[in-house]
Parts: C-alpha cells; structure tokens; sequence
C-alpha cells in the first residue's frame, strides 16, 4: 500500500469515526427527535451481540441479507447506535463508499483502522464491532471478513449486503456466518413505523399457530375466535384503508414517510433498475444482451403469475434455458417468489410455475407507474396474492415446509405442506367463496382448507375449511 493511498484512508477513518454517531443519529430519531421503532429482528440480533459481550465468542459474524430498500442501513444504524459502551471500539463504514468513491478495498481499510487501534486483531485488549453496509460492493468482502473473523474473537461483525451476496459464499464462509434475512415489513410493522403503535405482544405467535398448527378446520375456527377480542383491539384507531396503503406500498420502511405516491413508485422502480444493473450484472452470469431484457422479463411477471417460460423465451428471442437461469437468479436475489406447481418432481418441470412478487410494492409500481397493464381489481387480487405470499414465506421460514399451488382448473392458490400434512389456502380480494379449496381437496389430502378474504370468519358447513379475514391474517 502506497503512503498517499494510506493517508487518504487515515483521513477518511477519523473522518468516519468521529461523525459516526452522528449520521446514525438521523436513521435512529426522527424530524421530532423521536426515537424510531424498530423492526422485529432487532431484538434477536441485538441478543447475538449481548450473548458476545457476555464471553459468548461463537457467533460473531451477522450477515444481514435483504433486496434493496427493505430497511438494512437503518437497521445497521440502530444497532451501531445502541451500542455505545465504555471499553467497546466500534466503525461503521459504507462499502459502496468505499469502492465506488475512495477507490479502495475493504481489506485496506481495515488494515489502517488496525493503525488507529494500535494493535493488530490479533492482539486486541478490547473488543471490536465492525458495522459494513452493503459490502457485495467490494468482490472480496467473504474472504476478507472471514480472515478477520478467524484472527481474533475480540472481532464481532455485522455486515448487511443484497440479497445477492447469499451466491458469492462458500462453504468455509458459511461455517463462520449467521445469515440472517430480513424480509419486507409486516402490516404491524408498517403501522407501528407509521404512527407508532405497537402490536399486542404474543397476538402474532397465537394467531400462527391456530392458522398452521391446528388439527382440524374447527380447532382453527375456535382458536381464531377466541383471539377475536384482542385482534378487535388491535384494529381500533386504525384507518382501514391502511390495509390497500400496505399492500401497495407499506412493506418498504423508506415508502412510509414520503407523501408523494409517485415519488414512492420512482424510488421503487429506481431499486428495481439497481439490483438488475448493478446486482445482476456483478455476478456476471449474463451478457448485457441478457441483463436488457430482464425489465421486460419483469413488467410480464407483473402481469400475470402462471408463467410460460416456453412462450415469454419466443416473446423475447431468448432460448428457454437462458430465461429459467435469469429467472433463478431473480429468485435468490429475492426479486420474485416462486412457486412451484403441486405433485412429483416431473410435474413440477414440465407445469408452469406460479411467479409472485417478494413486495407487491413491485407490482404496484409497475401498475400505477410503468402502466395499467391489468384491470383494477385484477390488480388488487394480485397484490393481495403477493402479500399473502410474503406472510407465508415470513411464517413458516425454518419449519421445513414447502409451498406449492394447484395448477389444475380452479385449483387453490396455495398448497402448504407442514410437519407432512396439507394445508390448502386461496386468496381472494373482496368476498369469496369456498369452490377453490373445495376442487383442490377432492384431488389432494389436506388437514383443512383455508380462504384469506374480505369475508368475515365464518367455517363451511361441512367442516373442512375456514374463512379467515383479511384483517385477522394480516396479525400474524
């Protein structure tokens, strides 16, 4: 390392240092000088750090996963803030900055920051937190965090990074890190950043497992119904419009301050460009012939969610294996949600897959944005079908259950495979019925059905499946 390069970083670390606390402080409190809730991982990774301070020196490496705009360099920031303790030397640092403006690398950096320490890591007195955010910027941040990790246990790392920094791991990486992922944000969480009111605490926890761990339709019904009171209480003061307001755009935390709902769809469609332009491309999967037609491969995704890959390649003039590859991508980088159709696994290769979005922010960007690509009501369904898509994929996340629909004509939604039995589930935007869930049960062994809708929580008059409202699912 050259002496001009080595003082332009020392500059750039006191610099850091002695702002840090400062630019946390605006993601921490807001205009009032209020503090900021929190979203619901802070507490269990905030535990991680505690459980270190404590001589607990097994975990100490949080990389914090999630597709731009969902809330990572806030979350950084919070926990950065909190922190502060006498004996504890900490440094946040932006990667991007780091690569992109000052020109170096992660590993430079840190080696200078060992200068201002006054000791190597492996020769710490005192612990050292490490806040990186967005290190996907800088090619080696694996190899270089794991080498820190593995010179001292006085080094606790939190490192944010797209949902795309899951595929640039390897094995000798992931022994050493806790990934976690932090998913678009629940309805309780929406309302609690948006006017700071709280969940009722253990509503969410009940309300699951009446919905996924009861053994009959009836013991769903029953379970549901005496949370009623609270659920009720819940709802009180709060505008019900709320609830499209969530599904268009509340599950990003940037999109729930800003009053502008066309500002809200251009920062949107504006992440969406990133991570295809910038996530995309660094893996270096696809030419950039390929990387072109990805917004278009979107924009039909919203459009519909039973996708032809066959058809959409000769749309495209791309051959069909190129398409299933930049849509697995578009999968591990959370982009898209997608579900497979229900039955064997040469069922599941040659039936079209069900394509939701991670957000329906995306998909309401590019209806009201882009263009009416669908009817209103078609939009709202669909919206719908992505949040519920979302809340699935949040509950049942380490059960090692599977999500499958019903590809058959008039089939169901969704098809939840849990602790081995089936769970049936359809969607509806307004009122609906029980036709879905009735077709796919006369063809797939299920515990019971279950309808997400506007309709109130009623059970079918043979037993099998329940009505469960809206606002009751959105609790979970």
């Amino acid at each position: 390392m050259t002496t001009e390069k080595k003082d332009l970083i020392l500059k750039y670390l006191q610099e850091q240092i002695a702002q840090a606390d400062f630019r946390a402080k605006a993601y921490v409190y807001d205009e009032q000088n209020n503090k900021n809730p929190k979203r619901n991982c802070y507490v269990k990774l905030n535990k991680y750090y505690n459980d270190f301070r404590q001589g607990n020196t097994e975990i100490r490496w949080l990389a914090i996963s999630g597709f731009r705009g969902v809330g990572k360099t806030t979350l950084l920031s919070q926990l950065f803030y909190e922190t502060i303790q006498p004996g504890v030397n900490k440094l946040f640092l932006s990667v991007d900055q780091i690569t992109q403006i000052i020109g170096v690398t992660l590993s430079d950096v840190l080696s200078v920051y060992e200068e201002i320490l006054g000791s190597v890591f492996e020769r710490l007195e005192k612990p050292v937190v490490l806040f990186l955010d967005e290190v996907q910027y800088d090619s080696k941040w694996a190899i270089t965090l794991k080498t820190i990790f593995d010179r001292s246990k006085k080094v606790f790392i939190f490192s944010t990074g797209s949902s795309a920094v899951t595929l640039q791991t390897n094995p000798d990486v992931a022994r050493r890190v806790i990934f976690e992922k932090l998913y678009p944000m629940s309805f309780t969480e929406y309302i609690k950043i948006k006017d700071n009111k709280f969940e009722i605490k253990g509503l969410s926890g009940k309300l699951r497992k009446a919905v996924f761990e009861s053994n009959t339709a009836e013991e769903v019904f029953t379970q549901i119904k005496i949370l009623e009171n609270e659920i009720n209480q819940y709802w009180m003061g709060i505008d019900r419009l709320e609830v499209s307001r969530y599904m268009k755009y509340g599950t990003l935390p940037f999109a729930v301050k800003l009053k502008n709902e066309g500002l809200v769809y251009d920062q949107i469609k504006k992440i969406l460009d990133r991570v295809v332009s910038m996530d995309i491309a660094q893996l270096g999967q696809f030419r950039n012939e390929i990387i072109s037609k990805i917004p278009e491969i979107l924009y039909t995704v919203a459009a519909t969610d039973i996708l032809s890959v066959t058809n959409l390649a000769k749309d495209l003039y791309i051959d069909r294996l190129t398409l299933t590859q930049v849509l697995n991508v578009l999968e591990k980088t959370e982009t898209v949600l997608r579900v497979f159709p229900y039955g064997a696994h040469a069922t599941q290769v040659r039936k079209p897959s069900k394509y939701l979005f991670a957000s329906p922010a995306f998909r309401s960007m590019y209806y009201n944005f882009v263009g009416n690509i669908i009817g209103q009501n078609t939009y709202m369904g669909k919206l719908l079908e992505d949040t519920v898509g979302l809340y699935l994929t949040r509950c049942l996340v380490n059960k090692n259950a599977s999500l499958t629909y019903d590809n058959s004509a008039g089939g169901a939604d969704f098809i939840i495979r849990l602790y081995e039995q089936n769970i049936i589930l359809e969607v509806g935007y307004g009122e609906k019925g029980f036709t879905q869930i009735n077709n796919t049960a006369k063809r797939i062994k299920s515990k019971y059905g279950l309808v997400v809708s506007s309709s109130p929580l009623l059970i079918n008059e043979s037993k099998t499946a329940v009505n469960i409202p809206l606002s009751h699912f959105l609790l979970l």
